[in-house]
């Protein structure tokens, strides 16, 4: 009987990374283990969502996909493109472990559909040296978007760094503002019709402020996306970066100068996701596929991932590693009393990509901010009607 193959598309994240590594022997361990073969074909996030449909509609081999929480989810467990997850029973891999807001996440109507992988939400790093001369203080534990607005402003100049870096490429925009939104009371979409409700004086007013920190960022900022963003903070060129959760581990790597100068805050209005594995429902390996996911969602694997990329998803991980790895107390608080998800919309892409294609024309000043948001209202509202 020959080897089987199991082929995973993946976003390229850092914890995605950690499984192929041969250091760490994630999956090449399992494949011995198992005398299977597992491919895994890493894209890059602005290119993933495409790649993703192509394997969920057989353009693609794929038996394992990969994909963003209550961001997809409802929409491709509704057009039957992923098959109902098997988490193992047994209790050394514990479902009760994984954080209960991410459980949460992984199930669509109660029906588990992914097995967590890493968490990614919005967190603050910054340099606290330069925050004390410019402030006089450090900063508090969580922080609004205005705290943040204010301290960037203040010590932009400092020690010769910019205030802060902003992922503001086409492909990371939408979600970098999303927090400056909520702090004006804004969330894009109604929470029961999913009609869009950015449209107004409080989010051209979220949209003002966000785009006001230019002034105080790299001028090439708006090409940014996580790894500009994570090399502008770890070569000190900004104070203050706004990352992802699923980011910390390789910001806070051997290359970061002065790494116990760095602090880090929750921000009170932040948005967040947790990736996870979904199978196929065009896959013919379920079974395996379900017993690799096991074993990549497993205790033992989460301490691994999460001391890579920064953001575990059990709490064992957590209660373990949280004196060696300085930001987990935080990142833990943010997931669970800080972070808020998206409403689990229908046509969720589509509709998220006119929002992304408006904010960049703001950005580069194509548009300005109130015809912007007009934009993105009058495509949501079309594609809905369609």
């Amino acid at each position: 009987m020959g080897t089987r193959t199991l082929r995973v598309v993946a976003v390229g994240d850092p914890a995605v990374y950690a499984y192929v590594d041969e250091r760490l022997g994630i999956v090449s361990g399992y494949e011995r283990s198992r005398n299977v073969n597992v491919l895994f074909d890493i894209i890059p996030f602005e290119s993933y969502y495409s790649a993703m449909m192509d394997a969920l509609s057989g353009r693609r081999e794929g038996d394992i996909v990969m994909v963003a929480g209550h961001l997809w989810l409802r929409d491709l467990a509704g057009k039957g493109l992923l098959s109902p997850v098997s988490y193992p029973a047994d209790a050394e891999w514990d479902e009760a472990d994984i954080v209960p807001v991410i459980r949460e996440e992984m199930r669509v109507d109660g029906v588990p559909y992914l097995y967590p992988s890493f968490c990614d939400g919005h967190f603050v790093l910054y340099r606290k040296s330069a925050v004390q001369q410019a402030l006089g203080r450090p900063m508090p534990d969580v922080v609004t978007t205005d705290d943040l607005r204010e301290a960037a402003f203040r010590s932009s100049g400092v020690q010769g760094m910019h205030g802060i870096v902003l992922k503001a490429h086409p492909s990371e925009i939408l979600l970098d503002a999303l927090p400056y939104f909520r702090q004006e009371g804004v969330e894009l979409f109604d929470p029961v019709t999913h009609k869009p409700d950015f449209n107004r004086e409080a989010g051209i007013r979220a949209l003002e402020k966000y785009l006001a920190l230019r002034e105080v960022a790299p001028q090439e900022t708006g090409t940014f996306g996580n790894d500009e963003v994570r090399e502008a903070f770890q070569q000190k060129r900004t104070v203050f970066a706004v990352t992802w959760g699923g980011q910390l581990g390789v910001v806070l790597d051997d290359r970061c100068l002065d790494p116990e100068d760095v602090g880090f805050c929750a921000l009170r209005t932040a948005w967040n996701v947790t990736w996870g594995f979904a199978v196929n429902a065009r896959s013919g390996n379920k079974p395996a596929a379900n017993d690799l996911l096991g074993h990549l969602a497993s205790k033992e694997t989460d301490r691994l991932v999460g001391a890579w990329c920064g953001s575990p998803v059990r709490r064992s991980t957590y209660d373990a590693d949280g004196g060696r790895y300085r930001w987990y107390a935080a990142h833990l608080a943010s997931i669970e009393r800080h972070a808020r998800p998206l409403p689990k919309m229908e046509k969720a892409g589509a509709k998220l990509d006119a929002l992304y294609r408006a904010l960049a024309a703001a950005f580069r000043g194509e548009l300005a901010p109130g015809e912007a948001l007009a934009q993105a209202e009058r495509d949501i509202l079309d594609l809905m009607a369609g």
